[in-house]
């Protein structure tokens, strides 16, 4: 299979349409109508069609466990990253006294579970970023023998800054603080290695071009003991004489109930197409298209607030405009697909995008006076 990835493939994919929107909503694939109707004739078979259900869900995980390293029984299926964000700052055994650490600028339900840990004596420590920018170095100095938790993205949905998770993981190991990273702006397009985190949580319906459910990975060699405290009957066995909760050896006590089967069938099939191209041939071509869709932005002498250094960027690509929205609107007319918010104005790349379409969207630019 060679990239870039038929339009064709896709719903609702026009030729004449610049789409570079992903890391907000990427369009799906052709292949999830037939998800669907094989979701569908296994709900309607019945006990045999539910446990069906479950066996999907195990095939995800194994295909999960080729993207991110972890074994296919530490992942968990769970309503959203944000969910799973929940599950994993829930298993902490807080003190009063302890803190968390968070960038300022990172993803809000990062930032709010950390904040929300106040109410129980925990202090949330929020490093400040140096303008747009999250030092990595920062969230270590900001660490001390107090510190249980640090939350991070490895591609930051704000700015499209990546992170070196594994140099990250390893100055936090020594410390004895767990990391918690959010890759929804990376898994499916830029190679994850949840062994280098405690815990490794995405969105399904952004770079791995699925619908709108979560996963969460969780590294048992890093961290053994992991008890959320959200359970329900999907998460453990009990006995009843005793009223004992024993929680399942796996993530999958993380998942209180069912989890939504159908985006189950959905994710299935966008993990056999993202790895019938391999992650690394994608991230090669998308890294490359953001690559020159950095240097156009920066000649076009657009406020880019993307790291310059290609280990520091992902595949979203972003300058600062008071006018986002404005600007976002103005593109969508035009026929091109950004995202706005934040006083800035994302473009992101996958294995559909082409060279052809960066080019369009930086001669619109130039056209339409942006930035001037």
């Amino acid at each position: 299979m060679q990239l870039p990835a038929p339009r064709s493939d896709f719903i609702g994919f026009t030729d004449d349409v610049v789409h570079l929107a992903t890391g907000g909503q990427p369009p799906l694939l052709a292949a999830h109508r037939e998800a669907f109707e094989a979701f569908a004739a296994d709900k309607a078979r019945g006990s045999a069609g539910y446990q069906h259900h479950w066996a999907v869900g195990a095939a995800v995980k194994a295909k999960l466990a080729q993207l991110t390293g972890v074994p296919a029984a530490d992942h968990a299926l769970v309503g959203s990253a944000s969910e799973a964000i929940g599950r994993v700052v829930s298993s902490f055994a807080w003190r009063p006294g302890d803190n968390a650490v968070v960038a300022d600028r990172d993803y809000a339900s990062g930032r709010f579970s950390i904040l929300r840990l106040a109410r129980l004596g925990v202090e949330p420590r929020v490093v400040a970023c140096n303008g747009w920018y999250i030092d990595p170095e920062r969230l270590v100095a900001a660490c001390d023998g107090r510190t249980r938790l640090v939350y991070v993205s490895q591609v930051t949905s704000l700015t499209g800054q990546r992170f070196d998770i594994e140099w990250l993981g390893a100055e936090l190991a020594r410390r004895g603080v767990a990391l918690l990273v959010d890759a929804s702006h990376a898994l499916g397009v830029v190679p994850v290695d949840a062994r280098h985190a405690d815990f490794t949580v995405s969105s399904g319906y952004k770079f791995l071009c699925a619908t709108h459910m979560g996963v969460l990975a969780w590294n048992r060699e890093r961290r053994p003991t992991f008890e959320p405290l959200s359970v329900g009957w999907a998460s453990a066995t009990d006995t009843p004489a005793g009223n004992v909760l024993r929680l399942h050896d796996d993530a999958t006590r993380a998942q209180a109930g069912n989890p939504n089967h159908l985006d189950v069938y959905l994710l299935e099939r966008s993990l056999d197409y993202l790895l019938g191209y391999g992650i690394d041939a994608i991230a090669a071509h998308a890294l490359a298209i953001a690559t020159r869709l950095h240097r156009g932005l920066t000649d076009l002498g657009l406020p880019v607030v993307t790291p310059a250094a290609p280990g520091e960027r992902g595949t979203n690509v972003v300058f600062s405009s008071a006018r986002d929205a404005e600007v976002v609107a103005d593109a969508a007319d035009a026929g091109i697909l950004l995202w706005a918010g934040g006083g800035r104005v994302r473009a992101s790349v996958h294995l559909f995008n082409t060279e052809a379409d960066v080019e369009r969207y930086l001669g619109w630019l130039g056209e339409a006076g942006v930035g001037r």
